[in-house]
């Protein structure tokens, strides 16, 4: 079962409540609380609730990556418990071999840049803090897993984020791209109304 393996009790403890946290956080930020209204509550509980989808959504991209590279033992694996509906099982084996899976789609450095448009676009365009929230969550996840490698793993950052560059990328240099994109984040996270 997806929430009793252990892999997927790490996952949703590690990355939902940082999420709902955050997502409570812009919305204490920036919501209009006086006077107070119930209106107000069920927006920003549905940005929160946007974030957390947008944390989960993420996840899609290793299914993708089954997709995009049949010929590994791990899509092979997968496709086998697609066909056989045990999707739980399927994903369960994705995150428990989710080390396997370097060139994931969302999570290189060229999705980081062209997510930077489509974040302004959503917050600038969009009336509905639910899909802002689903937006701002894809980023956070990415963001906290790309931090978090950075300090514990850059030789393995290079190839999860900067896997589409041909050459190693410096750690000084992934630095900078991150801290640029969490600024660009950051910037965005404030700027949601």
């Amino acid at each position: 079962m997806l929430l009793y393996s252990e892999g997927m009790n790490r996952y949703i403890f590690s990355h939902l409540p940082i999420a709902f946290i955050y997502g409570l956080l812009i919305a204490l930020v920036r919501g209009n609380w006086l006077p107070f209204e119930l209106s107000e509550i069920v927006r920003w509980v549905l940005f929160a609730v946007g974030v957390v989808i947008g944390v989960l959504i993420l996840f899609l991209d290793r299914v993708v990556y089954t997709y995009s590279y049949p010929e590994e033992q791990l899509s092979q694996q997968f496709a086998w418990f697609a066909k056989n509906k045990k999707w739980m099982s399927g994903l369960v084996l994705l995150d428990a071999r989710r080390d396997e899976q370097n060139k994931l789609t969302f999570r290189s450095a060229l999705f980081m840049a062209v997510w930077v448009p489509l974040a302004l676009f959503s917050v600038t365009s969009t009336s509905s803090l639910f899909g802002k929230g689903v937006v701002m969550g894809l980023m956070f996840h990415i963001l906290m897993d790309a931090w978090r490698m950075q300090k514990s793993n850059p030789a393995r950052l290079n190839e999860r984020i900067f896997w589409q560059i041909a050459r190693p990328v410096r750690r000084e240099e992934q630095v900078v791209f991150l801290t640029v994109v969490t600024a660009v984040f950051v910037w965005f996270s404030f700027w949601v109304a």
